[in-house]
């Protein structure tokens, strides 16, 4: 009996053509943003304020995990001041918040999915870590949300120091 190979459409998709067309549904979601490939990140610049949405994927052998952090960029021209985020999962302290893709019709649903979790969790956390006092009053303060959006400690003196001499806050 001869051997008569599978229709494509049966043969599973590369991991990496699953993720391409994930990303392509992401951008329908998030047209206003641009999305630089090279990073496979999105930014939403707002004068001399940047927002990021970073897309991470776990891969697996037939399969990936997209997850996704966020950050917000205070510049001046084009010299960073500070920057700071988390990843989505970790603003609702849930942990990293996964989005399996196996299939394409996952490519579409969990880019939705991803698209509604930022929106309800990632906009509101950007909206509020846009105001430098904010900034810097978690950071002054410490703790657990100081931690969240700038994990490493060590950093945090020179990020209140730029933030007030840019922002000429608490001065």
């Amino acid at each position: 009996m001869l051997h008569t190979p599978l229709p494509l459409a049966l043969h599973a998709m590369k991991v990496s053509e699953l993720q391409n067309m994930f990303i392509e549904e992401l951008k329908y979601l998030l047209a206003d943003w641009k999305f630089v490939k090279s990073k496979r990140q999105f930014q939403l610049t707002e004068n001399d304020l940047v927002w990021f949405l970073h897309i991470g994927c776990i891969n697996h052998v037939e399969d990936f995990d997209a997850v996704a952090d966020i950050a917000v960029e205070f510049r001046a021209g084009r010299e960073r001041v500070c920057i700071v985020g988390a990843e989505l999962g970790n603003i609702q302290g849930a942990g990293q918040h996964r989005f399996p893709v196996s299939n394409t019709e996952e490519t579409k649903s969990s880019a939705i999915e991803l698209y509604k979790y930022f929106q309800e969790h990632g906009v509101p956390f950007l909206r509020k870590y846009s105001d430098p006092a904010t900034v810097l009053n978690t950071l002054s303060n410490g703790g657990k949300d100081a931690l969240l959006i700038s994990p490493f400690l060590n950093q945090h003196q020179n990020q209140i120091d730029r933030l007030r001499a840019q922002y000429g806050i608490g001065m």
